[in-house]
């Protein structure tokens, strides 16, 4: 193999890559160059170039014609077109792009997800391995991202673990079988005696249950009207067995995404915090976690009414538009509803986000706690990683915006 000094080793490296011909041994060849060897801050500007393609083709003429000097910029630090490439392959993430509060300018941190690091190849700042001088190298366990977990509480008190149970009929209760299907979801499926579930004798006891995501979980539920529900970490919903009356109500902690079957002749209501959201059939994602400033609402079809229940004040949203209820409700237009259900198509998705707003869905979705060292960093968060990436993996892309993470046991460390 050609010793990584060589001009020409790089350049056939980084033609691989772009031609999405480079080998597993090849990606991990680049990635101890640059975790070796490049200690710059390398940016890629967000308005670089408008599509993959492009941008693949604009680094590589870079590459070429820049390959042995680095590029001087007014704005930036010393930046190399060719280690830009590089951070690309390094980095194991989707698009990331930052800025700082005091100044406009926003910039892409990665763009293509080709190779991730391991415990074998330490990473600056994040590095699972940390050396000490006279001292036994202290490893740093990484943390894999959540997955489908949750506890199923009947209404006689009892608690399915979902995460263990086996596929098939977990309970019978209410006038319904409870059954866990396959990826990660629970149906309420009612027996054969029940004909219509949707008018069931207003007078039968209602039995509750509750379905609860701890940190690092999520799962689906359908439930008996037939309505899906998609909940988020750290997140539980009680709801009744039957909906009889005149109302389907559930009850929400935390962040879940709603498929409401239509029924004119039920309202579907989700209580919360402060808030009711009444809906005869829409989807729509409520984020009503207790360490998030506000609560929100955002509709993606149908339509939906927000309530705020301590001054009975109330607004109806638009597919497009966002609730936010704190003191009051606001309702604002959305460019697009894609940052608030990122998480249920498995990304992360910031836009112009500081960084505890990034910090606490981390905290959530790899159950750990954070701590900042120091002041607070004022930088700005924007673009999308996948939630699948390792918790060390996260981090690394993070810190491309000069934020520095230190990783002890469960506990994320936030440095300038």
């Amino acid at each position: 193999m050609k010793p990584l000094s060589s001009n020409e080793r790089y350049q056939e490296l980084a033609e691989k890559w772009l031609n999405n011909t480079i080998s597993p041994q090849e990606s991990e060849e680049f990635l101890q160059w640059y975790n070796s060897g490049q200690e710059n801050d390398i940016y890629i500007p967000r308005d670089y170039a408008e599509s993959d393609q492009e941008l693949k083709r604009r680094i590589f003429a870079e590459i070429n014609h820049n390959i042995s000097e680095p590029i001087l910029s007014p704005s930036y630090r010393i930046q190399s077109w060719f280690a830009a490439a590089a951070v690309i392959i390094a980095v194991f993430a989707a698009g990331l792009y930052f800025s700082s509060e005091t100044k406009e300018t926003k910039q892409y941190v990665a763009d293509k997800l080709i190779s991730e690091p391991t415990t074998a190849s330490p990473i600056r700042g994040v590095s699972p391995v940390s050396e000490v001088e006279d001292q036994k190298p202290v490893v740093v366990i990484d943390i894999e991202a959540g997955e489908n977990k949750a506890i199923l509480t009947l209404g006689d008190g009892s608690k399915i673990i979902l995460d263990d149970a086996k596929n098939g009929i977990l309970a019978n209760q209410g006038g319904n079988s409870v059954l866990k299907a396959a990826e990660g979801e629970v149906i309420y499926s009612f027996l054969s005696e029940v004909k219509d579930p949707l008018t069931v004798d207003e007078h039968t006891p209602v039995i509750y249950n509750t379905i609860e995501t701890p940190k690092g979980g999520k799962f689906q539920i359908k439930l008996p009207d037939g309505s899906k529900v998609w909940l988020n970490a750290a997140s539980s919903l009680r709801f009744p067995t039957v909906f009889n009356g005149s109302k389907r109500q559930v009850e929400l902690k935390g962040e879940a995404y709603f498929e409401v079957s239509p029924d004119k002749s039920k309202i579907f209501e989700v209580n919360t915090r402060n808030q009711v959201v009444q809906v005869l059939g829409t989807h729509f994602n409520i984020n009503a976690y207790l360490d998030e400033p506000t609560v929100n609402t955002t509709l993606l079809e149908g339509s939906v009414r927000v309530s705020d229940l301590r001054t009975n004040i109330s607004q109806l949203l638009k597919p497009g538009e966002q609730s936010q209820l704190s003191e009051q409700i606001e309702v604002i237009n959305l460019k697009n509803t894609n940052e608030a259900v990122a998480w249920k198509e498995g990304y992360f998705q910031f836009d112009d986000a500081d960084i505890k707003t990034v910090m606490r869905q981390i905290e959530r979705w790899y159950d750990v706690s954070v701590v900042y060292e120091g002041d607070v960093p004022n930088y700005r968060f924007g673009g999308e990683i996948e939630r699948n990436l390792s918790l060390l993996q996260v981090l690394k892309v993070l810190e491309k915006t000069k934020v520095h993470f230190r990783l002890e046991g469960r506990e994320v460390i936030v440095m300038r």
